[in-house]
């Protein structure tokens, strides 16, 4: 099996070290790292195929993939239909958000027009930054967020390079 479209490795035993166990993830992107994902936290996946829907334990919420004005501006196909979303998360309380999907051939640009119902409080990951699309969506995030960001490198066993970036929130001092 090819693993090198899998969510890193380094990307679990970082939220291990980091991260409550139990504390509350909304992941976008389902896929087999959601089952490692649920062993240690509250796990919501959002998930457009209906292939990958009910993979792990998980709850997960069906978001079609629909038009979308900030996708549209990057061209890209689109992002995930919102209203599943915002009502699967308003009474949660996010500790994280992974951004791992949608693939990247449909683009990730759209969740800037999401950020409104996501935390700043949250530690945010987004994976495969080593792509042109999803380095640039990094920096509007980082912007967003105004935290601190670290981009790690993971080498696979293909020899392929990935690259995967956490932005936490900026320490208070006192």
């Amino acid at each position: 099996m090819n693993t090198d479209w899998m969510m890193p490795n380094e990307i679990f035993s970082w939220l291990q070290e980091n991260v409550e166990k139990g504390s509350s993830v909304l992941e976008f992107g389902s896929g087999y790292g959601s089952f490692k994902l649920a062993e240690q936290f509250d796990l919501l996946s959002i998930e457009h195929n209906p292939d990958w829907l009910a993979l792990a334990p998980s709850k997960y919420v069906h978001a079609e993939i629909i038009e979308n004005h900030v996708s549209a501006e990057h061209n890209q196909q689109g992002w995930y239909d919102p209203l599943p979303i915002i009502n699967a998360i308003k009474s949660r309380p996010i500790s994280v958000v992974i951004v791992d999907g949608p693939p990247g051939d449909i683009g990730r640009h759209g969740l800037l027009s999401f950020l409104d119902e996501l935390p700043k409080t949250a530690i945010f990951i987004v994976d495969d930054v080593h792509r042109d699309d999803e380095f640039d969506l990094l920096q509007k995030l980082l912007d967003w967020h105004g935290g601190e960001s670290v981009i790690n490198s993971t080498v696979y066993e293909s020899g392929k390079e990935r690259k995967w970036a956490v932005i936490q929130p900026l320490r208070k001092e006192g």
